[in-house]
């Protein structure tokens, strides 16, 4: 896999099948598929990975957590992997966003799109911008 740094600031719609269209600059890297996850214990946005960089994702976060001693490390390890869905990009691009993550996350109409450098963030904008404030950034 050619490594892409995963970058920039995109506003872009949840159209009403619930469907986002990826940004044009990263359509070709994730071509071939992308993995969405909801970190339940980390910010509040979809996550989307080429399937490569979520298999090095796991690989060292994921895979070093002892599920079978720890019960937190079960959990965790659960919970990231029941809000873990792999899809293909239609010929224009979008992805389907699960409905329980739209509904978790309060998306509808507009949405965030954030380059994370190994990753892609679908945000409800209001809540973007909230934590970016909170947080003491200027440029929210």
């Amino acid at each position: 896999m050619q490594r892409v740094l995963l970058a920039g600031d995109f506003d872009h719609t949840l159209d009403p099948k619930g469907r986002i269209t990826l940004p044009a600059r990263y359509r070709d890297y994730f071509q071939r598929g992308a993995v969405l996850v909801r970190l339940q214990d980390n910010e509040p946005c979809v996550r989307v990975y080429h399937p490569e960089a979520w298999e090095e994702f796991d690989a060292k976060y994921i895979e070093p957590l002892n599920v079978f001693e720890s019960e937190e490390d079960s959990w965790r390890a659960r919970s990231i992997y029941e809000s873990l869905d792999p899809v293909e990009p239609d010929r224009q691009g979008r992805v389907l966003i699960p409905s329980q993550r739209i509904k978790e996350l309060g998306l509808s109409g507009k949405v965030k799109i954030i380059g994370n450098r190994t990753h892609l963030e679908i945000w409800n904008p209001e809540t973007y911008a909230a934590l970016k404030a909170s947080r003491g950034r200027k440029d929210a």
